[in-house]
């Protein structure tokens, strides 16, 4: 009875009260009723006690007593290996279910083993637009859903990720990402469904990383989404990077060669190749350890027609149309893309160039032109308040807080640009042309200039005004110069 009522029974109480919090929380209601019925076994062996003590007063040890010791001995035995059994089941369950995820990356659901992971993000910009002096044909000024994504994404068995991010921004409701990975070695992963092709700089940069509230000229020449398929990698110690895929083949500046719809209006494909790399990471030469320069090209054969012409039109940053071809005109061959770019990432400084040419066959009637498109850009970040300037954006080393005093982080930025349209666009007589100069300018040119305040790393405020100047593009000469201002406000997790 000693040996019982000293180590079984406190054995029973501390292995229940000690239970892990995760078990507890994962079956509370069985593991309250065991320490029910262990306090009722208490109770019990008190009143056995109190028979055993008057029993050793007794010259021998009643028979019935004795049976009763060894029915409670033997039910706290039972009772201890119900409880490790329930202690094991519950901790079992706490790793296989899930657990919440919410902090500074997000929110979302994962097992204890990070074997299935999922997370919830978002982006919301509102913008406003004004136009100096705006004049007949140009928009009105305005406030703007910009974009609303929010974004699903995980990984199944660590290796395996997906991602799906539709954008309702705009008054329109797209597919903007849709695609799974297979990360089957850092210097080998695979990609498939609908995502950026890897050959625009700038289009590559997350949209909530943007310098400007709007991209400049060079994306013209580049698609914004596609569906395809992609290998890539790094290799060298994350000096360099590779991407290689094959896609339907989108118009520049699009997002899908049907037009309305995420599948291709014809069987042309285009290869899209791209290196990027970081020569001096990693090394002593830590000042050029933000630097990356690559190249990327793209080929193909693009067929349109009258009723679908694949063929793409030019914005200006202000998002007004410059350039565009005329009705009739369709993509009829070959199409090729090459992009140099590069950026440098130094403290709190920051630039990123690209200079894009594309060349594309166009026909319009019997007239048929291989019509060459350049742009190019070169673009300046300072962060005034001291924290290191990057191509994902800037984080403030403090939350902004008036009361406190902390103002978080503010950057100042800058750029120049120009985007020129091939003779061969606008050679032929009107009836045969493929664009007309009184509509259409053949070359525009812009500098800007902002200011991004970053209250957290998940807000943030811009302001910024472009100009852009243009030669042709009206029946009197030049299209008149484009002013604009652009505010935002952005929250992304």
């Amino acid at each position: 009875m000693n040996r019982f009522g000293r180590w079984a029974l406190p054995a029973v109480a501390v292995g229940a009260l000690v239970a892990s919090p995760a078990a507890l929380a994962a079956d509370a209601e069985e593991v309250e009723a065991i320490l029910k019925r262990v306090r009722e076994l208490e109770s019990r062996l008190k009143a056995v006690e109190g028979d055993a003590a008057a029993a050793r007063t007794s010259p021998a040890p009643d028979a019935e007593l004795q049976r009763r010791l060894d029915e409670v001995d033997q039910l706290g035995r039972i009772t201890a290996r119900k409880v490790e059994n329930d202690q094991e089941v519950a901790a079992q369950r706490a790793k296989d279910g899930p657990q919440p995820i919410a902090g500074r990356d997000g929110f979302g659901l994962r097992t204890a083993d990070n074997q299935f992971v999922l997370r919830l993000r978002g982006l919301i910009q509102v913008d406003a637009r004004s136009y100096d002096g705006n004049a007949a044909g140009v928009s009105p000024d305005t406030f703007s859903l910009r974009r609303v994504r929010p974004t699903l994404e995980g990984t199944v068995l660590e290796k395996f990720a997906w991602r799906f991010t539709p954008d309702f921004g705009q008054g329109t409701t797209q597919i903007f990402d849709a695609y799974g990975d297979a990360n089957l070695h850092p210097g080998f992963r695979l990609r498939v469904g609908k995502f950026k092709p890897a050959v625009g700089l700038e289009r590559l940069q997350s949209a909530n990383a943007l310098g400007f509230v709007e991209r400049g000229l060079p994306t013209n020449l580049v698609p914004t989404r596609d569906i395809g398929v992609q290998v890539f990698g790094e290799l060298l110690e994350t000096r360099l990077g590779y991407e290689v895929g094959v896609f339907n083949g989108v118009a520049d500046g699009g997002q899908s060669a049907g037009g309305s719809g995420d599948r291709d209006a014809a069987s042309g494909k285009d290869v899209a190749v791209r290196v990027f790399a970081h020569p001096f990471r990693g090394t002593e030469w830590f000042a050029l350890g933000g630097l990356g320069v690559g190249l990327a090209a793209t080929w193909g054969n693009q067929n349109g027609s009258l009723t679908n012409a694949v063929l793409p039109s030019a914005l200006t940053p202000g998002q007004q149309t410059f350039f565009s071809y005329n009705t009739g005109a369709f993509a009829d061959g070959e199409r090729k893309r090459l992009a140099p770019q590069f950026y440098w990432f130094w403290q709190q400084f920051g630039i990123l160039g690209e200079y894009y040419a594309n060349t594309q066959r166009v026909r319009r009637g019997a007239n048929v032109q291989d019509v060459e498109t350049t742009a190019w850009q070169l673009a300046g970040s300072w962060v005034l308040t001291g924290e290191d300037s990057s191509f994902r954006g800037v984080t403030p080393r403090s939350n902004f807080d008036g009361v406190s005093g902390n103002w978080g982080a503010l950057e100042l930025v800058g750029r120049v640009g120009q985007q020129t349209i091939g003779d061969s666009a606008f050679v032929g007589a009107a009836a045969a042309a493929l664009s007309s100069l009184s509509t259409s300018a053949r070359k525009a040119d812009t500098f800007g200039v902002g200011l991004n305040w970053f209250w957290n790393r998940y807000v943030k405020l811009q302001v910024s005004y472009d100009q852009t100047t243009f030669d042709k593009g009206a029946t009197t000469g030049d299209r008149p110069d484009e002013r604009v201002f652009f505010s935002r406000y952005q929250v992304s997790f």
